[in-house]
């Protein structure tokens, strides 16, 4: 892990420098284009942008964002947190900054009382993190995606009674 790694809510003035990291950890705009897509709107979680900071220099940065979840019959059950995307700069990757990043993504939302977090990523990775498939827990994917890639944490506030359909923030793309 790097040193003197501070993990903070990203500040207003910083959306150019989080947008630039993003494109740079994905080699191309989408993800840059979803954080600039949910800023300002009604699924902004206020202190929910995290960035990774060593020195003066921002490193990483994951996005928490409001997602929706629906019954089978499309009736709007309840707004859900959504994880991504998490971006580290290329040559920090493998570091521990996507770790503390997920860490500080946990504890903000266990702190608000969030019954699950739910994501779309490397089976390999968020597992360590205590996410599972999500539909083991009744929570079905908006495509159909493999078990391994989506996936959910539950929270001490999950309750069996939340199931249902969820769905990324209008931002994300419908592909």
């Amino acid at each position: 892990m790097l040193e003197s790694l501070t993990i903070r809510p990203e500040r207003p003035e910083e959306a150019a420098v989080v947008r630039a990291l993003n494109d740079a950890a994905f080699g191309e705009p989408i993800e840059g284009r979803i954080v600039d897509g949910i800023r300002g709107t009604d699924r902004w979680i206020e202190g929910g942008s995290l960035v990774a900071e060593t020195g003066r220099q921002i490193v990483g940065h994951l996005l928490l964002s409001e997602g929706d979840l629906f019954a089978d019959d499309g009736q709007l059950l309840r707004r859900i947190w959504m994880v991504g995307p998490v971006a580290v700069l290329p040559g920090l990757q493998r570091q521990g900054v996507g770790s503390a990043l997920m860490r500080a993504a946990i504890e903000l939302a266990r702190k608000r009382q969030q019954p699950l977090l739910c994501l779309l990523g490397h089976a390999s990775y968020y597992p360590r993190f205590g996410f599972a498939p999500a539909r083991t827990i009744g929570i079905e994917p908006p495509r159909p995606w493999p078990d391994l890639n989506w996936m959910a944490l539950r929270l001490p506030a999950w309750e069996p009674t939340i199931r249902g359909v969820a769905r990324f923030p209008p931002a994300f793309p419908d592909d």
